[in-house]
């Protein structure tokens, strides 16, 4: 990669950076005024993905300590958008997932970001942004081959 794109490079991770900054906070005001936080639909998202995931894998998924996840399972049990079971396997071992009240929690949570997102795109017309969306695709392709090779 020769200089001119190095620079190029850098100018495209930082308005990915600029982007995403913006959007995050656009929707973390918005969220504000919901029930649950962003910090909560983080770890919802996660459960939803990993299906009835354990306390220890939920931390390791979020990178974050066993007792600082277990508080906020704690408050989301409690306030109904989160069920613990028995592992069937190992009876030791809590397995935990979303509720009824938590999957329509999230789908609206879903709902609400997407209607976000689409009001932050207003004013561009459908072939600006069938451009964008293929130009990303395209990055997202690029990185992922790219991110195979050994640093």
């Amino acid at each position: 990669m020769d200089k001119r794109d190095v620079n190029i490079s850098g100018q495209i991770q930082d308005l990915l950076k600029r982007i995403n900054m913006r959007a995050r906070h656009v929707m973390i005001k918005e969220f504000d005024k919901k029930e649950l936080t962003m910090h909560q639909i983080f770890i919802m998202k996660t459960i939803e993905k990993h299906r009835n995931i354990n306390l220890t894998t939920l931390g390791n998924q979020l990178n974050l300590s066993k007792s600082s996840i277990c508080l906020t399972i704690n408050k989301l049990v409690e306030e109904g958008y989160v069920l613990r079971k028995e592992d069937p396997e190992d009876r030791r071992n809590k397995l935990i997932l979303l509720s009824e009240y938590g999957i329509k929690a999230m789908n609206e949570s879903k709902n609400a970001s997407r209607k976000i997102f689409s009001d932050l795109l207003t004013g561009l017309n459908h072939n600006e942004l069938e451009e964008i969306k293929n130009s990303l695709i395209k990055l997202e392709n690029f990185m992922a081959n790219n991110a195979e090779k050994d640093y």
